[in-house]
C-alpha cells in the first residue's frame, strides 16, 4: 500500500517551516500547496484551518485512487496563512487559475465566458443571445449571468422555459412555424399560437432573467476590503487589504499603504468565481469597505454590515 513519505518539508511563502508533518502546519485560514520532489506543484487547497484539512488529505493515502498518488509523490507543503476564510478563497481561486497544478479538478486556466444580451425578434418577441466577453474585459456591467460555453447558456435558458412556460420557438431556440410542441404538452402559454402578447411574454422573460443579472460595479475607484483575524494563530495576519477593481482582484496585503499602491492597476478578466466569492462576502457583511484612492471608509450597498468577529479563523 502506498503511503506518502514519513518526512515532508514545510515551508511558509517559500520560507522554511520548523517540522515535517500536519501537525506542525499552523491552525488558520489559509493556502497550502503540494509539491513533489522536483518542485512541480500538484494541487493547491484552501481551509479555514491548514493543520486539520491537510491532515485530512494525508489520511487519505491509505485508500488507493487519484489522492493516493498525489500523495505518494509528496515532498513539499507550503503553507500562506490568511487573516480570514475571503482572503484563502480568493488567493486559492487566483493561484489555481495562474499556477496550474496538476492534479486541480476544477477549472485551471480562466476561459472566455459567455452571457446573454436580449436582443428584437421576429413579432417584437425578444430573443436572448449568447454573447462572448472579449478577452481583458472588466465585469462592470449587469450581464445577464456568467456561463463557461454558449451551449450552458442555451441549455439555461431552455430550463427556464420549461420551469416559466416560456415559449422556445419565439425564444429563438426551436424552428419551425405554427404552435410549438411545448404549446401541445400545455407546458408553453401560446405565444407561438397566438395567445400570449409579445409585451407580455417579454415581461415574463425579463422576470425569469433577472435571478441571473449579474450585480454592476457599485464603485467609482477600487475597493479595499478589510478582513480582520479575532484571535490570530502563529504565523497568521492578524489583518489583510484585498484589493479589488470592476470586480477583478488584484491582490491581498497585510499593509494599508502597500494596497493602495496597486490599486490603480488594470483590471483583469471577468472571472465568475471571483465575482461569486466577492458578492457572497459583501452581502455576507464580512469585511469593511474603504476607497483605496481616497481612503475613505464607504457604505456597503449591498446591504451587509462588516462584523470585526467575521475575518476570525
Amino acid at each position: 500500500m502506498e503511503s506518502p513519505p514519513d518526512t515532508i518539508r514545510l515551508t511558509r511563502r517559500g520560507r522554511p517551516l520548523a517540522g515535517t508533518g500536519a501537525a506542525d502546519l499552523p491552525a488558520c485560514a489559509g493556502v497550502y500547496r503540494f509539491f513533489d520532489r522536483g518542485g512541480a506543484l500538484l494541487y493547491v487547497g484552501k481551509s479555514i484551518d491548514l493543520r486539520s484539512r491537510v491532515s485530512t488529505h494525508l489520511r487519505a493515502a491509505r485508500s488507493p485512487g487519484r489522492e493516493q498518488r498525489m500523495l505518494h509523490a509528496l515532498a513539499r507543503i507550503d503553507c500562506e496563512p490568511c487573516a480570514g476564510e475571503l482572503g484563502a478563497l480568493l488567493r486559492e481561486n487566483a493561484a489555481i487559475k495562474a499556477e496550474l497544478p496538476l492534479y486541480n479538478r476544477r477549472q485551471r486556466r480562466p476561459r472566455r465566458l459567455w452571457t446573454l444580451q436580449l436582443t428584437p425578434g421576429p413579432g417584437g418577441f425578444l430573443q436572448p443571445a449568447a454573447t462572448c466577453f472579449p478577452d481583458g474585459e472588466a465585469l462592470a456591467d449587469a450581464p445577464l449571468g456568467l456561463y463557461h460555453s454558449e451551449q450552458q447558456a442555451a441549455a439555461r435558458l431552455r430550463t427556464l422555459a420549461r420551469a416559466e412556460g416560456l415559449c422556445v420557438r419565439v425564444l429563438g431556440l426551436e424552428g419551425g412555424r405554427g404552435p410549438c410542441f411545448q404549446f401541445q404538452l400545455r407546458r408553453c402559454r401560446g405565444a407561438c399560437a397566438g395567445k400570449e402578447s409579445a409585451a407580455a411574454h417579454n415581461a415574463r422573460l425579463r422576470a425569469a432573467l433577472a435571478d441571473q443579472r449579474l450585480a454592476a460595479w457599485p464603485f467609482e475607484d477600487a475597493l479595499l476590503l478589510e478582513e480582520r483575524a479575532l484571535r490570530p494563530a502563529p504565523g497568521q495576519p492578524r489583518q489583510q487589504w484585498h484589493v479589488i477593481r470592476d470586480w477583478s482582484y488584484l491582490g491581498s496585503f497585510t499593509r494599508r499603504d502597500s494596497a493602495r499602491r496597486i490599486a490603480g492597476a488594470r483590471s483583469g478578466p471577468v472571472d465568475r468565481d471571483t465575482y461569486h466569492i466577492l458578492l457572497g462576502a459583501l452581502r455576507r457583511g464580512a469585511v469593511a469597505l474603504r476607497c483605496a484612492a481616497t481612503d475613505r471608509c464607504l457604505d456597503n450597498p449591498f446591504g451587509g454590515r462588516p462584523d470585526r468577529d467575521e475575518g476570525a479563523a
